[in-house]
This record gives structure tokens, sequence and C-alpha cells, in this order.
């Protein structure tokens, strides 16, 4: 630990915190690699659309970005704008929506993202 936070105020802090600056950790190291990889996941994929261009293979080359050769490729900050509820949340929408408990109408709006509500 660091005289900035000593053992004793590390036991005592709740774990929400502790699991909150965890999840700021992991979310720097992911946004650190994906930004050093950036150049190199550019040179692969075009390093491997040459390839496929000097092969002489009649077959359509692959289709690849190179967000595909990023450490990590499906990271999206928790701060990025949602496109809509979550999974869990369209599940229970769907839910109600199938048991008659919500007016569609209801269903509509809690589907759309939060600025196409008005």
């Amino acid at each position: 630990m660091g005289a900035d936070f000593p053992r004793e105020r590390f036991l005592r802090t709740p774990i929400s915190t502790i699991r909150w600056v965890v999840d700021k950790l992991d979310e720097l190291e992911q946004v650190r690699a994906n930004l050093e990889s950036i150049t190199q996941a550019r040179m692969a994929d075009l390093m491997l659309k040459i390839a496929h261009g000097f092969s002489g293979s009649k077959k359509k080359a692959p289709n690849t970005k190179p967000k595909d050769f990023l450490p990590f490729p499906d990271y999206r900050p928790a701060s990025a704008e949602s496109d809509g509820p979550s999974e869990g949340t369209k599940f229970v929408l769907t839910e109600l929506i199938r048991t008659f408990q919500i007016p569609m109408h209801v269903f509509v709006a809690l589907n759309n993202r939060a600025d196409d509500r008005s």
C-alpha cells in the first residue's frame, strides 16, 4: 500500500468501492492496450489483404477490419452512449409485454434510446 492509503483504511473500505476502482483500472488497461496496438492492428489487416492478393486465390479477400486485431476488439467504455436497454432489461420488457402487464406504447417508449424519447 501507499502512505496515502494505509492498511487500516483499506480494511474499512467498502467492497463496492474497491470493485469500482478495480473496474476503472481494468478499463484504463484495456484502453492503453488498444491505443498501443492500433498501428500494429492496421498493419496486420493490410498485410493480410496484401498476402491474399499475392496468393493467387480466386476467392474474395477476407473481410477484416483493424479492430479485429486489437487485444480487446469488443472494448466499449462504460461511459459510452447506450444504444438502448441492456439485454436483461430487454428480456424483462419482453416478458412484461408477453404477459400483458404493460401497454404497448410503454414497451415501445422503454425500448427506444434515451435521446429518442420526448
